[in-house]
């Protein structure tokens, strides 16, 4: 039984009717008609109270509070106050705000307001009524026994066509007060106030029209609580000697700057911003701009001060932070990175490349950063991994924070490319802000792309630009299926907007535009970028307006096909679903033929699947030479004499620049095989060495190339040496690793992968030089952690060895010798090959870490425990509040409990005897929930498993919110597999257990 339904009967139990004798009682008739006149004089008194009670209410402001109801509900005047509870503290506030409200004249005494009606406005607002500009004054209580936040806005709008009504977004907030007046001071009258629940809205009835070409006043008064959900304005905590620090944060994208005050929360809706935070004299508050003033005249609240923040540049909602904390911070110039106060010493690395790329940025971009700071906090508790506020960069502490000679190698490459993400925000998305979340990708895919250039910039010896590729297979593996969608997608409601950020926004949008580049040119997509940006500076801007720039930087360099523009190209990649499988196949005379089709997991839905796409293709011969096509949005072209006749072989999507996957007939893959060979393999750049294994291995699993092709494919990778192509062979390995784990014929496919990697392994082992690279120290990481995973010998027994050696260790907690880059990997497999002592030993650890990536590594390892009973304690704890793990690590420890052969089943089984209480922990419209559900099902592959999660998803539907498009991938993905299992196990098994080693 769930816990809610545990209080549902709780409930019912406590009025549970008791049925037993009945008892009688008679009156006579004139006893009746005198309580008849009684009952009808109390009516009378009743309704002369009622009246009384309502004369008295405040005749100076509209009050509304705690508006919670439906659309058709209507809150009167002085209904549902709800400000008793703590109102002496809280009557301060009048006075805190009489010197902001000196300009706000007070409404006029109203009569009791009759019901109204606002045209329905769908799920967007009307562009009637914007604003210009906000003026917002908060109070956060951040204590445990109140964590709540007052507030007062003033919102300055433009009027381009009269209305009787205001209307704006809110979410969780208590209305207290609102006034509505033209420039001139002169109050309009409220009619009322009312709640649109389930678009957000509230709508402002008003008694007299708001005239078009006009400029008003909207003052609202309100009061929030600091939730617990890392949404809105939320609070964070942390321990630092045994005491309990609190902080209040914010995290408003996409659609929750309507849950810390009322405001046109849709990106189009840009406006400046002037921020003002009361806050205790012992802490600090920051916002996107810099403070200007602190004043101590926060009335009845002595122990608070005024901060005072510079007004902004317009931008949208989601954009606009504060944070109020008692951080320290070190600075250098105008950047500054904060902390909580043990963690100060790991924002080391962050100073220091931050201003790099910052640098990089403002040549690359043609355009100066416009604010005068930067400013990048590390929060404890976050639910994104990082946000880009404008001038305010947030971020969770593991992927800001570095601590030499404790945090790995892949920690710091891993904090650039995420500090170097937002930074590009600061362009891409805050200058230049795409209109709706339709266009999510301008942000998030140029963010993801010039991450790669920024992270490139602070040290070229990661090769940043290889890894791409790896960006390009992890979204290639999502985009295959039919429940994908295209990368500029029609989305209305906050929970389809939240659904959208996935690889399709980030990484497809990434490759594409780096597709762009390549077939245009650097220096057109760097002109053309440029004007972009300067074109729609602090304004909005669609897709088409970035074609448009491109298009007229191609016009002088005709880099593409006569009267064709940009547009008429990235319209197939950005308006449709997917990609295409390009089918190349050569004749004896050197002619190149090229089929495009549609490239699906389900191959039925393939043959009636029309789509067609504008693709650049790149051809390379066994001479090295390159060759440049296009396919004109058409099903095939022949490409006349285009390879020698004497070539041995050819590839096609050099460097895998493209967006698509590549085919060929057998003979062709048969001769690139043959080249892979001993050293031949060097012939070839690294990126297509990657290209070939994932475009052969998912072509087999779809059914469009025979798995004994796929499979010989990898025979050469003894031989390999780069950590690329590694990566692409040991993901895809992963997927067989799912389908055989639970079958009786595993062993074949261990044996076969530890063929592969053994010699390798005994090259790199755990110990590291100070010469490598730090390509080196990445295939390193992944060398040797699928050797232990897969049960090597001596990979398992040096683990153990290493962590005993730790454990003996006379203060573990400062004395640990092990490589830091397999740390997470000798955990790992000490606590699988372990019990309980082993893992309290690590959860110790985990408790007492003040190194945020320290603290995630060890997190990582407590999952691979094979005990059942403590996976089980360690998902219970994941989902209880205090228990040493924080809610944005929930879903991190349902994913990595799932990756464990014995977890998965058991995660599964968690999240449907669970899901309600999960869901309420989490929050109904937690991002969380989406990758809950794709952990729990990922290794179906049968039937029964996949019906199973269809029947909870349909009894569940209509909570699935957010997750519901990752539940739709997930039964399709499951579905895949099952076909899997029927078509393709017993060949693949009949490969390994001949295969032999070339």
């Amino acid at each position: 039984m769930t816990h809610e339904n545990h209080e549902n009967l709780s409930m019912m139990d406590a009025v549970t009717t008791k049925y037993g004798k009945t008892t009688f009682v008679t009156v006579s008739k004139t006893l009746a008609i005198i309580l008849l006149f009684i009952f009808f004089i109390c009516l009378v008194a009743t309704g002369l109270l009622v009246y009384s009670f309502t004369s008295t209410c405040p005749k100076n402001e509209t009050l509304v509070a705690d508006i919670t109801s439906s659309e058709k509900s209507e809150i009167s005047l002085c209904d549902n106050l709800g400000l008793s509870e703590g109102i002496s503290k809280v009557n301060s506030l009048q006075g805190d705000f009489e010197e902001f409200e000196t300009t706000t004249p007070v409404i006029v005494e109203r009569p009791t307001p009759k019901p109204s009606t606002v045209k329905d406005l769908g799920l967007r607002l009307s562009k009637d009524m914007v604003p210009d500009s906000y003026k917002v004054h908060l109070i956060p209580f951040i204590q445990e026994d109140n964590f709540t936040f007052h507030g007062e806005e003033i919102i300055l709008v433009n009027v381009s066509e009269a209305s009787t009504n205001v209307t704006l977004h809110s979410v969780g907030l208590s209305i207290v007060a609102v006034n509505v007046m033209n420039i001139n001071n002169e109050s309009i009258s409220v009619k009322d106030v009312r709640s649109l629940e389930r678009k957000q809205f509230i709508v402002i009835d008003l008694d007299g029209v708001v005239e078009a070409g006009q400029q008003y006043q909207i003052y609202i008064k309100f009061k929030g609580v600091l939730n617990d959900m890392l949404q809105g304005f939320y609070r964070s905590s942390y321990v630092e000697q045994n005491v309990t620090k609190w902080i209040a944060a914010t995290q408003f994208q996409a659609t929750d700057a309507r849950r810390a005050f009322p405001c046109f929360d849709e990106p189009a809706f840009k406006a400046k911003f002037q921020i003002n935070i009361a806050r205790l004299k012992n802490m600090t508050a920051i916002s996107n701009m810099p403070k200007i003033d602190t004043t101590p005249n926060v009335k009845d609240l002595p122990d608070y001060v005024w901060d005072q923040f510079e007004e902004s540049l317009p931008m949208s909602t989601y954009l606009v932070a504060f944070v109020v904390s008692d951080f320290q911070n070190i600075s250098k110039g105008s950047f500054s990175v904060w902390a909580r106060p043990s963690a100060l010493s790991q924002a080391r690395f962050a100073l220091e490349i931050a201003p790099l790329i910052f640098k990089y940025y403002e040549k690359f971009f043609g355009i100066e950063y416009p604010l005068p700071k930067v400013d990048l906090v590390a929060i404890p508790d976050f639910s994104a991994g990082a946000m880009e506020n404008w001038g305010l960069i947030t971020c969770r502490e593991p992927l800001l924070l570095y601590e030499e000679g404790i945090s790995s190698t892949v920690s710091k490459q891993r904090i650039a490319h995420v500090i170097a993400h937002e930074i590009a925000h600061q362009w891409f998305g805050n200058l230049v802000t795409p209109e709706w979340w339709d266009d999510l990708w301008l942000n998030e895919g140029f963010a993801t792309y010039a991450e790669f250039l920024g992270a490139h910039a602070v040290n070229p010896k990661w090769k940043n630009m290889d890894l791409l590729v790896n960006e390009l297979h992890e979204s290639l593996v999502l985009d295959a299926l039919k429940s994908s969608h295209p990368i500029s997608v029609e989305v209305n409601d906050p929970d389809e907007v939240n659904d959208i950020f996935d690889r399709i926004s980030y990484s497809k949008s990434a490759c594409i535009i780096r597709m762009i580049k390549d077939f245009v040119g650097d220096k057109v997509f760097v002109s053309g970028l440029q004007k972009y940006l300067k074109n729609r500076m602090y304004k909005n801007a669609v897709q088409d307006d970035l074609w448009q720039s491109l298009t007229e930087e191609t016009l002088v360099s005709k880099m593409l096909p006569e009267n064709t523009t940009i547009k008429e190209i990235m319209d197939t990649w950005t308006l449709q679903t997917g990609y295409p499988v390009l089918t190349a196949t050569v004749d004896v005379n050197g002619d190149l033929t090229i089929i495009q089709k549609r490239y699906l997991l389900n191959r039925d839905t393939n043959e009636t699947d029309q789509s067609l796409w504008w693709v650049p293709v790149t051809v390379l011969d066994s001479a090295d030479t390159r060759h440049h096509a296009w396919m004109e949005k058409e099903r095939q072209i022949i490409l006349k004499g285009i390879l020698p006749r004497d070539t041995s072989w050819f590839l096609v999507n050099v460097h895998q620049t493209g967006y698509y996957r590549v085919n060929y007939a057998e003979e062709n893959w048969k001769s690139l095989t043959n080249q892979l060979q001993g050293n031949g393999h060097r012939l070839i750049n690294p990126r297509n060495r990657a290209q070939m294994i994932d475009d052969a291995l998912n072509l087999a699993f779809a059914g469009y190339l025979n798995y004994d092709v796929a499979l010989n494919l990898t025979l050469y990778l003894p031989n390999e040496r780069e950590y690329v192509p590694w990566k692409a062979a040991l993901t895809n390995f992963q997927f067989l690793h799912n389908m055989f784990a639970r079958s009786g014929h595993f062993d074949k496919f261990k044996v076969y992968v530890i063929s592969l990697l053994k010699d390798f392994y005994l090259e790199l082992t755990f110990k590291e030089s100070d010469t490598d690279e730090p390509t080196r120290v990445l295939t390193r990481m992944e060398i040797v952690e699928y050797a232990c995973r897969l049960g090597l010998k001596d990979c398992v027994l040096q683990a153990v060895q290493y962590f005993q050696n730790w454990r003996n260790s006379a203060n573990p907690d400062k004395d640990n010798l092990i490589n830091l880059n397999v740390r997470q990997t000798v955990y790992c497999t000490a606590i699988g090959d372990g019990g309980q002592e082993e893992w309290d030993f690590a959860w110790n650890r985990y408790l007492n870490a003040n190194v945020a990536t320290d603290k995630e590594i060890i997190l990582t390892a407590l999952a691979c425990s094979k005990e059942i009973w403590i996976l089980s304690r360690y998902l219970e704890w994941s989902i209880t509040e205090n228990s040493g793990i924080r809610k944005h690590d929930t879903a991190r420890v349902f994913a990595l409990i799932s990756e464990n052969p014995v977890g998965h089943d058991l995660v599964y089984r968690f999240v449907k005897t669970n899901w309600q209480r999960i869901r309420k922990y989490l929050g109904p419209s937690s991002a969380a929930l989406s990758s809950i559900i794709k952990s729990a099902t990922e290794k179906f592959n049968t039937e029964e498993e996949v019906d199973d999660f269809k029947s909870f998803f349909e009894r569940h539907r209509d909570q699935f919110g957010i997750a519901m498009r990752s539940a739709q991938q997930s039964i399709e993905q499951g579905e895949a597999n099952t076909r899997w299992m029927k078509n393709n196990f017993a060949s693949v098994r009949k490969w390994l257990e001949t295969a032999k080693l070339i």
